[in-house]
């Protein structure tokens, strides 16, 4: 099964979905697709209604914020809306950047979820992390994944909470992070980080793990005029193993 999660640079702002987009995704054949940084505007419908047109046709958004990012999560399988919610004691902006969802035909949950950019606020992102870290620990002997934009790289000092992705492996997560490539690259210097990750319970084999900037004729990440966000995809492939549905 291939679940693919990808920051597509919305801002807050109601930008205009590239109208390939839907077509773009679809070529790289996920299951399931978790889309963060993300706000319905004008083309939200449309997108999709070319979404379904590829088979998923199984969709929830997290709760409408004005001003604020939403996490889309779709799929080719049947979802649920999970009881899993950010607390609303953190910061204004996380609630709306999470989102819980459960495939019963497949015996797994997903966490999609953006954290905000805390860079300038590291008692927040240490409060963020705090709350992801007790979410793992109360969900690591489930069928799980957690995937999405975590605004962190695993090189970033431990003030800036580099180390709490260690600590979710250390506590029996296995981290799918390619093993070159970034995820985002920066504007001013256009140094590349690896901000998006997918942290998989052991009910899982991991198969496959990719950052893909670019795939046949759709650039979805990079300087060229025509990429589609300032992110990658991250594309990953899990099996289930036997008996843990």
């Amino acid at each position: 099964m291939k679940l693919l999660t990808w920051n597509i640079n919305h801002r807050t702002c109601n930008k205009k979905i590239p109208y390939h987009m839907a077509k773009a995704i679809a070529s790289l054949t996920p299951d399931v697709i978790v889309l963060t940084e993300y706000v319905p505007g004008s083309s939200h419908q449309i997108f999709i209604e070319q979404l379904e047109s590829y088979g998923f046709t199984h969709h929830f958004m997290s709760k409408r914020a004005l001003k604020e990012n939403q996490v889309f999560i779709a799929a080719n399988t049947k979802l649920e809306c999970g009881n899993i919610l950010a607390p609303t004691n953190i910061d204004k902006s996380l609630p709306s950047n999470v989102l819980h969802v459960f495939l019963p035909e497949k015996g797994f949950n997903i966490l999609g979820l953006r954290m905000p950019d805390y860079s300038k606020l590291p008692k927040i992102k240490r409060q963020c992390w705090d709350w992801i870290q007790q979410i793992a620990a109360e969900n690591v002997d489930l069928p799980f994944v957690i995937m999405g934009d975590f605004n962190t790289d695993p090189v970033d000092s431990k003030a800036k909470c580099g180390d709490r992705i260690n600590k979710l492996k250390d506590n029996g997560w296995q981290h799918s992070i390619p093993s070159s490539g970034a995820s985002y690259w920066a504007i001013i210097n256009g140094s590349g980080r690896r901000l998006d990750h997918a942290f998989i319970s052991g009910h899982f084999d991991v198969l496959a793990t990719e950052y893909i900037s670019e795939s046949g004729s759709y650039v979805f990440a990079g300087k060229k005029s025509e990429a589609m966000s300032d992110h990658a995809v991250l594309l990953i492939e899990v099996n289930i193993k036997s008996g843990c549905q």
